[in-house]
């Protein structure tokens, strides 16, 4: 008994904090009559071993879905896989986390927090709510 309460202390501690960090986390400024707004963020895996994100909640929304957008069409995606040494930016146009179902308006200057659970543990980022038009743009080549 006592050997199986040790490795789940070990286990606990193992699943604690993910080798991930969070940048440049944003949650997109909607009008107030929005009930769905995206939350952007760049990912970087400082561990040696591939992360995923599993799913992320937000007490900002009913429900928080991980998506992604290709070829103009979103679709939710199971996991986003950050490779070991590399980094996943979640922007406009690409992978991105959808807050659906807003409790309340959403205003710029904000911050929305948004907990990320990763494969090896969870982290909570504050994102500051910011309108989209500096940050979105569209280069058509």
């Amino acid at each position: 008994m006592r050997n199986w309460l040790v490795g789940l202390a070990l286990l606990g501690s193992a699943f604690a904090q993910p080798k991930v960090e969070v940048r440049d986390a944003w949650v997109r400024a909607v009008p107030p009559v929005s009930k769905v707004s995206a939350a952007y963020m760049v990912l970087k895996n400082n561990g040696d071993k591939p992360e995923k994100l599993l799913s992320a909640s937000s007490s900002v929304a009913h429900h928080v879905e991980l998506h992604e957008t290709q070829d103009g069409k979103m679709r939710r995606v199971k996991f986003i896989e950050i490779p070991p040494g590399s980094q996943v930016e979640l922007k406009p146009g690409g992978y991105h986390i959808m807050l659906i179902g807003l409790k309340k308006p959403l205003k710029e200057g904000e911050k929305v927090s948004i907990t990320l659970h990763f494969e090896s543990g969870k982290l909570t980022v504050e994102a500051p709510v910011k309108k989209s038009e500096d940050t979105e743009e569209h280069h058509h080549h």
